[in-house]
This record gives structure tokens, C-alpha cells and sequence, in this order.
């Protein structure tokens, strides 16, 4: 420890990935992560247990939550681009992700709670990705190429270390405290982030667009038919990848307490377990993505949740549930660590855009599979969930190899000009 504390200032002198605007990066999406991850996992267990709703509701909830963050997060992405300041965007963001805590803190109505959730909280999460797109327009201006997926990574791994803490934390607060505790101190968190974002986000210099012999500002070239055709791949297979996990952290504690009859606090251990495992691999993604395709990469985050899955399926006692946690961790820290750079090496230069498209991939995921598990658990019950998740995680591995990225055009690029 005392090492690293004393090699720390020679790194932040001679890496971007260590410099004082990245560390504040990394801090600030860290806070931002444990918000999520204090209000998600319990979310579902707060409308079926505390509210009492049936499980199609719950599925219904979590759906329109995720159809309100995809059309958010396209808008106001496209639009962040076209802005000089991303902060006064991520403040508004998390000041309605406090009111909208407060308001679960306060109300146990169903439509009250599921009509704020929709509304405020879909639109606080645009913060994630608004940060995220900040750190893409630090990455693109002051890093490396070739290490601008590991600082992706370094940046991911901030919701893991976030997420070690808080399911165990949220699980624990709403059991012990109860669900007003537990969701007032998410609404403290969310305005420390509105609060801190000024402060670790400087404003960065305005970026070095093309400009024309006039001296006029030229437009970004179109994107080409093969890019657009990746992106719409990409954009299917994340979109499964990120609902299979929903479908997951929605389903599991359910299925702990109803079928395995196991206490539901054990969930949120499940969890931190699973995000204390996946730092390593989110890194070492980061870092082994300048020397393989990452779309090779990606497909091994899928085969380790297909394992996963596989595994939950047949499990019986809690410690197979800890034990299939290395193929969980694999699974969320490659596609974590990695997901944003596939769409960001198609889209240069358009930091929001590819932001917002790859965020947009989780909350169509969640969409599908909030209306999957919706519809699985009223009739099957919550344990067939995880059946219909192997099926497709086969099905966006399948699209997964469909994919071009940059490598495969390089190629293609050289035969045409020598044919």
C-alpha cells in the first residue's frame, strides 16, 4: 500500500489515465455508480414486497423506466454534443434523481411511485451517461488511441468498485431501516454528485472541428452503409447481453426468497461479491483490447454468461450461487469494460452520440427483458427466467460475429485500392 501511495504522483505526471481531471473523473462516476446501485437491486423487491404487487406490474415498472431512458438518453445525447458544457446537464439530471428518491422514501402508492420512476428517475440516469460522455471528450483529446479502451475500462471499473458496496448496503438498509432510510440516503448521494460536478469536471477546451477554405465549420462525414449496419448489430446483441442481466438482478433476489427460501439480505452480498471479482477482468480487458478484436472479447463475455446462466438455472444452495459469481464477473466486466469502445471506435468524434447509443443499448435491454420477466414469472414463475436468458445470450452471440469493426475494414480498404 505504502508503494503504491508513493508511485502515485510519478504516474499522474506521466499518464492521462492518472491526471488530476481523470481522477476526478473516476471518483465522481464512482459516487454516481453506488447511487445505482443503492436504488436498483431493491427496486423490484420495494414494489413486490413493500408495495405488494403482482409481478407483471414489477415487469411493467421496469419497462417504462427503460422506454423513458431510451428516448431521453437519444435526445439529449444528440443534443449534449452540440453544447460547449456538459455539466449544467448532469446537475439538472441528478437534482430530479434526489426528488425522485424522496418521493420513494415517502410514498408506498404504486402508480405514484411507478409514474415518478418513469419520469424523474429515467431522465436522473441520463447523468451516467452524460458523465461518460464527458470522459470520451477527455479520452479523445488527451489520450493515447491505443489506451483509450483501457481508460474506458478504468472508468468502468468505478461501478464495480460502486456496486461491491452498495446492494449489500442498500439490502441491508432496507431490511434493518426500511426502505425510507435506505432511499433518502440515495438522494443525499445523487446531490453530493450535482454538488461535486463542477468542482471535478473543469470545462474542457472546445474541440478542433474541420473547417473549410471559407473558414466555415464542416460537418462530421456521414456514417458509411457497413458502420451503420455494425452499429444496428452491435445495438441488438448489447441490447440482449444488458437484458439477460436485468432480467437477472430482477429476478434473483425473488427467486432466492420464494423458491430457494434463502434471506433476501444474502442478495445483496451476491452482488458485491460479483462486482469485487469483476474489477480484475473489466482491466485486463482495458488492457489486452490494443492486442485482440474486441468483438472477440465481447463474445467471451458471452459464452461466461451463458455459463452463468446454465448454472443459476440448476442451482439449489447459496454457496453455488457465490461459486457461479467468476462467470458473472467475466460477463459484466469484459462487456462493461469493453461495450463503449466497440461503439466508439464505429462513431469518432461523436462522443454523445455514442454515449447515448450505447446507454440506450441497456435500457432496451431492460425494456425487453422488464416485460420478459414480467410475463415468464406471472405465468412460470421467476426460475424459468433464467431459461429464456440462455436462449439469448446464444442468439446475440450469433449476432456478435456478424460484426465489423475498424480492423476488419483496414483490409478491406487496402484490396480496393490495389484492385
Amino acid at each position: 500500500m505504502m508503494q503504491a501511495c508513493i508511485l502515485l504522483p510519478v504516474i499522474r505526471v506521466s499518464s492521462p489515465l492518472f491526471r488530476p481531471v481523470a481522477l476526478g473523473l473516476y471518483l465522481l462516476f464512482f459516487t454516481a455508480g453506488l447511487v445505482g446501485a443503492l436504488v436498483l437491486p431493491t427496486f423490484s423487491l420495494f414494489l413486490a414486497k413493500e408495495i405488494g404487487v403482482r409481478p407483471l406490474l414489477v415487469g411493467l415498472a421496469f419497462a417504462g423506466i427503460a422506454l423513458a431512458s431510451i428516448g431521453y438518453n437519444y435526445w439529449l445525447g444528440h443534443w449534449s454534443d452540440k453544447r460547449e458544457d456538459r455539466r449544467p446537464l448532469v446537475i439538472f439530471c441528478c437534482v430530479l434523481g434526489a426528488l425522485a428518491c424522496v418521493i420513494f422514501a415517502l410514498s408506498r402508492n404504486y402508480w405514484l411511485v411507478a409514474f415518478t420512476a418513469i419520469f424523474l428517475l429515467s431522465l436522473s440516469m441520463v447523468s451516467f451517461s452524460q458523465i461518460m460522455a464527458y470522459s470520451l471528450d477527455y479520452a479523445e483529446a488527451q489520450i493515447p488511441r491505443e489506451r483509450i479502451p483501457l481508460f474506458n475500462a478504468i472508468m468502468r471499473a468505478q461501478i464495480a468498485f460502486a456496486w461491491v458496496a452498495g446492494p449489500p448496503a442498500g439490502f441491508l438498509l432496507a431490511t434493518y431501516f426500511g426502505f425510507t432510510v435506505s432511499y433518502g440516503i440515495a438522494a443525499l448521494l445523487f446531490m453530493l454528485v450535482a454538488a461535486a460536478s463542477f468542482k471535478l469536471l473543469p470545462r474542457l477546451p472546445k474541440k478542433n472541428k474541420p473547417i473549410n477554405a471559407a473558414g466555415e465549420q464542416l460537418a462530421l462525414p456521414p456514417l458509411s452503409p457497413s458502420i451503420k449496419q455494425s452499429l444496428w448489430l452491435c445495438a441488438i446483441a448489447f441490447s440482449l447481453l444488458w437484458g439477460v442481466n436485468n432480467a437477472y438482478l430482477i429476478s434473483l433476489p425473488i427467486h432466492l426468497k420464494d423458491n430457494l427460501h434463502i434471506d433476501v439480505q444474502w442478495m445483496g452480498w451476491v452482488m458485491g461479491t460479483t462486482a469485487a471479482l469483476e474489477v480484475p477482468f473489466m482491466l485486463l480487458a482495458g488492457h489486452y483490447a490494443s492486442r485482440f478484436r474486441l468483438i472477440a472479447l465481447i463474445r467471451c463475455a458471452g459464452i461466461a454468461a451463458l455459463l452463468l446462466y446454465v448454472g443459476v438455472y440448476f442451482a439449489s444452495e447459496l454457496w453455488h450461487l457465490f461459486a457461479l459469481q467468476i462467470f458473472n464477473a467475466i460477463f459484466i466486466g469484459v462487456l462493461a469494460g469493453l461495450g463503449v469502445s466497440v461503439i466508439q471506435d464505429l462513431m469518432p468524434g461523436r462522443s454523445g452520440g455514442a454515449s447515448a447509443l450505447y446507454t440506450n443499448t441497456t435500457h432496451v435491454g431492460n425494456l425487453l427483458s422488464s416485460l420478459m420477466v414480467g410475463l415468464v414469472a406471472d405465468y412460470y414463475g421467476y426460475h424459468q427466467v433464467f431459461l429464456v436468458n440462455i436462449l439469448l445470450v446464444c442468439v446475440a452471440i450469433w449476432v456478435f460475429g456478424k460484426v465489423k469493426t475498424s480492423r476488419d475494414w483496414v483490409p478491406e480498404k487496402a484490396d480496393a485500392a490495389i484492385s
